[in-house]
């Protein structure tokens, strides 16, 4: 079963910085999970909330806000003096790390952009997401099935996870086979071993979020899960 580092070393770093990347380097950590936003003046950033509020000295929101506004809120003392001056990371410094280190990555779409803006975030993702590596192996997920949808047609080449927050619906197989999804993200605190099953028998490999527990992954990789997102990916036992 397959460790994702959820927004990088989380548990040791400030979520979603160049430390919480760069401490995958020293560790037996092949995946990360990050989120992609958008700045107002079209810059994309990695970043999970729609604001800045909790992991930074600033406040508003992400796409209300200018790169070079983001670039001087510092987005890691929240975390720890140790980190204090954390700046926020954009897609294009994350892609030449990874591209570096050939670690695979699950780019999760996240903006609370609108639909009518939103067709200048995907192709900007598109466009970035050509300059990876063919040595490195992506998965492009997110719980709005429309914007995954709309990627999928632009980079149809590109794997996708659907992400679900609380229970599994009982169209799920469908919903993913619609979209063309080989992944389905389930929220661990809900999902059941029948359905783990029922997916897997489906042809959908499944990637459950956000699994800190020791007892609760090696379940799961009892279950057959192809792989957990958790913050602490270089726990041996996990």
């Amino acid at each position: 079963m397959k460790k994702i580092a959820h927004r990088g070393i989380s548990a040791q770093a400030p979520e979603n910085t160049r430390a919480a990347f760069k401490k995958m380097v020293a560790l037996n950590v092949e995946w990360l999970e990050t989120d992609i936003d958008m700045t107002s003046d079209g810059e994309l950033i990695l970043i999970h909330d729609d604001k800045v509020d909790r992991v930074s000295n600033g406040s508003g929101s992400v796409n209300d806000m200018t790169l070079i506004e983001l670039q001087k809120l510092d987005f890691g003392r929240w975390f720890s003096e140790a980190y204090a001056n954390e700046r926020i990371v954009t897609l294009k410094w994350l892609i030449d790390f990874i591209n570096h280190y050939q670690f695979n990555v699950n780019f999760e779409l996240k903006t609370a952009l609108k639909s009518d803006t939103q067709h200048a975030y995907l192709t900007s993702v598109c466009q970035a997401l050509r300059q990876v590596s063919s040595k490195v192996e992506i998965i492009v997920s997110s719980f709005d099935m429309t914007l995954l949808q709309k990627f999928h047609v632009l980079m149809p080449s590109i794997q996708l996870g659907v992400l679900i927050e609380a229970q599994l619906p009982d169209n799920i197989v469908e919903i993913a086979k619609n979209i063309g999804a080989t992944y389905v993200h389930p929220d661990v605190t809900f999902l059941t071993k029948e359905q783990t099953h029922k997916l897997i028998d489906n042809h959908l490999q499944v990637n459950v979020w956000t699994v800190n527990d020791m007892i609760v992954a090696e379940k799961l990789e009892k279950w057959r899960v192809e792989a957990i997102f958790t913050d602490f990916p270089e726990v041996k036992a996990i």
